[in-house]
């Protein structure tokens, strides 16, 4: 089932468990096509992510028809439906917030023209960051926030700021009509039901290894 928002675009009601394995098939996708690989069986993409061709199976039917029983399905073809199916088809313009070192590495190493968004604009308050450039943008002050996102119909932000900053931050995005925040602050951010935040704590990712590996049985 899809839906037309009030931009237009449309966007399939999938579960968050759902989207987040259709985004791991995509760069394991990338990875065989990149590898000269026409075909991916059910059972093989399972164990290349570590579920089962079950579940592969299920995921796959919210795409459509994608392959023949028997026969798996073509690599390339599979990346598009995923790609359109998550909305990546299309450029989002995106604004980064923070640019310390967190922000300056995410703007500079993770190909976001890639999976869909444009980086269009970065923003920070330190006298000597402001001015200087980042990947394909200029830094701004932060005071310019909110009017540069209304005039660039900006949709996405990345929050890489202190703590103490993040809410005044996020108030100014969703001012600006930003839709959707990568937040990497601790601060839970409140925001209008209309925006979708993504928290993505770092110290919890090592918290959570930590715990898996030491809780994780011996070999026998």
């Amino acid at each position: 089932m899809s839906e037309t928002d009030d931009r237009g675009s449309k966007s399939r009601r999938l579960a968050p468990p759902t989207i987040s394995r259709l985004s791991e098939y995509l760069i394991i996708l990338e990875e065989l096509a990149e590898g000269g690989r026409d075909v991916v069986s059910s059972r093989g993409l399972a164990v290349l992510y570590g579920n089962n061709a079950s579940q592969v199976r299920q995921d796959l039917c919210c795409l459509g028809h994608t392959g023949r029983v028997g026969q798996g399905y073509r690599v390339r073809e599979l990346e598009r439906m995923i790609r359109t199916t998550l909305g990546i088809d299309s450029q989002k313009k995106m604004v980064l917030v923070g640019c310390g070192r967190l922000g300056s590495t995410l703007a500079m190493h993770v190909p976001m023209a890639d999976y869909g968004m444009e980086l269009v604009g970065a923003f920070d308050v330190m006298p000597q960051v402001v001015g200087s450039r980042l990947g394909p943008v200029r830094v701004q002050h932060a005071r310019n926030i909110q009017e540069f996102c209304l005039r660039n119909q900006v949709e996405l932000a990345v929050l890489t700021v202190p703590k103490t900053a993040a809410q005044e931050v996020s108030d100014a995005l969703v001012a600006g009509g930003v839709r959707g925040i990568l937040n990497y602050t601790r601060v839970r951010l409140r925001v209008p039901p209309t925006v979708v935040v993504k928290n993505r704590q770092i110290i919890c990712s090592f918290l959570q290894l930590f715990h898996d590996a030491v809780s994780r049985p011996d070999p026998e």
